[in-house]
């Protein structure tokens, strides 16, 4: 009965211990106990099932990266390095996926595919030109069919990151793939400014029939140098040994990526522009409680908010190319409403003017009214005075009565033009619409 006892204690405890290291080790399932892969760092024996991972810890000081075929989880040395089926494709350099696709992982860990273009295959990680054959009996005879007589063909190349103040070098491949010797061959590119590519070898003086000879592009960004995707474009050209001009070219992108301390700016920028739009904010409320017309400028600043809340969103996913685009946008709204208020402005003080313009015409008319009726008393009070001097006193001098008319008449003419100034002053013109002069 004891050994029983003993026997089931026994198991109880381990028991126990299993479900604590299940615990702690990520077992799944205790009836089918499974243990996650510990992986291995990329480049030790090659990746597979045996090497996937859950979390960076199992990869020895690497990182567990996304597949970005199937989704699985996979040990790699750098964690800018891509994993596309299985397969490690390093930062910087690509690798063929599929007998026509090349797979890029750029500088910063971004992956994308290229299709190779009709009538070419991949081929050590670029497009290459298709060879056509038939039997061994007649494959000669076909490759000099389908040979040109004079070809020159560049290498494709991939799309290019740079960070601000950093270089980058590019190899360039230049193939002869026609009939005849080329002699001749010069290099150019278009579309950045000449400070900021360097061509090593920009001429040869032959290149034979079938013969390959590499070049390299070094490009040099300045660290104040605008956040833009360049366009460029690659051509070689040369002359045949019958003095036939042929030329090739090849475009790609280069897009310059901000430095940290223009993130710094970057950071500091959105919160400039957070409290511009606050205050533009307070600056229309006000303008609406005037009760002037603002239906434009709130239009501009509920898209200049929404701008800006995107900006924040690219900021926290370290996105910041389309960051600083988007702020340029929001750049442009803040002028626009800035512009939208001061023409509110200008109509607002406008409208001041013709209020103090109907306000002092007003003065004028009250005046000139005052005017006329004590003019009008004046006048009645002369009458009275004469009929009472024509019965008490004797005749005045013929003289002084008639400078006495002649003023008043002087002055009753001075109230009648100063009524009809005041009636011109609010007549209509021809249009219906303000004043008549």
């Amino acid at each position: 009965m004891k050994k029983i006892i003993l026997i089931s204690i026994l198991l109880v405890q381990i028991f126990l211990v299993q479900s604590v290291m299940g615990e702690y080790t990520g077992i799944l399932d205790i009836g089918n106990t499974q243990y996650p892969p510990t992986g291995m760092v990329a480049g030790t024996t090659g990746l597979g099932t045996e090497e996937q991972c859950y979390y960076d810890s199992q990869c020895n000081s690497g990182y567990c990266k996304a597949d970005e075929n199937n989704g699985k989880k996979y040990c790699v040395s750098s964690a800018n390095d891509c994993v596309y089926d299985g397969n490690i494709i390093e930062a910087g350099t690509s690798e063929c996926i599929s007998t026509d696709t090349v797979g890029t992982c750029s500088d910063s860990g971004t992956f994308s595919t290229t299709l190779c273009e009709e009538g070419k295959h991949c081929s050590g990680g670029v497009c290459v030109a298709d060879t056509q054959s038939q039997d061994n009996s007649n494959s000669g005879e076909n490759e000099a069919q389908n040979t040109p007589a004079s070809s020159i063909v560049i290498g494709t190349l991939s799309n290019i990151e740079i960070v601000q103040g950093q270089t980058k070098k590019v190899k360039v491949e230049i193939t002869n793939n026609g009939e005849r010797d080329l002699t001749d061959v010069k290099l150019s590119l278009e579309g950045l400014p000449l400070a900021m590519y360097k061509i090593s070898d920009e001429s040869f003086s032959l290149l034979s029939k079938g013969e390959k000879k590499y070049s390299y592009l070094a490009f040099a960004v300045p660290e104040k140098n605008e956040i833009k995707i360049y366009t460029i474009k690659l051509t070689a050209s040369a002359k045949d040994t019958s003095g036939v001009s042929i030329s090739d070219s090849e475009t790609f992108l280069l897009k310059v990526l901000p430095s940290e301390e223009s993130k710094k700016e970057v950071n500091q920028t959105y919160l400039n522009y957070t409290n511009v739009l606050s205050d533009l904010e307070k600056k229309i409320n006000q303008e609406k409680l005037s009760g002037n017309d603002v239906s434009e400028a709130e239009s501009l600043l509920i898209v200049a908010k929404q701008e800006l809340g995107e900006v924040k969103k690219k900021i926290d996913k370290g996105n910041y190319y389309e960051a600083i685009q988007l702020m340029n946008d929001v750049a442009s709204k803040i002028d626009q409403i800035e512009q939208s208020l001061k023409q509110v402005g200008a109509e607002s003080n406008n409208n001041s003017k013709m209020l103090w313009f109907v306000v002092y015409a007003v003065v004028i008319v009250v005046v000139a009214l005052i005017a006329y009726y004590f003019y009008s008393e004046r006048n009645k009070t002369t009458i009275f005075s004469e009929l009472r001097k024509k019965v008490t006193e004797p005749e005045e001098d013929k003289t002084s009565v008639s400078y006495k008319n002649i003023k008043d008449a002087k002055f009753r003419e001075h109230a009648k033009r100063v009524h009809q100034y005041i009636k011109n002053l609010f007549k209509k013109d021809k249009s219906g619409f303000g004043y008549a002069s």
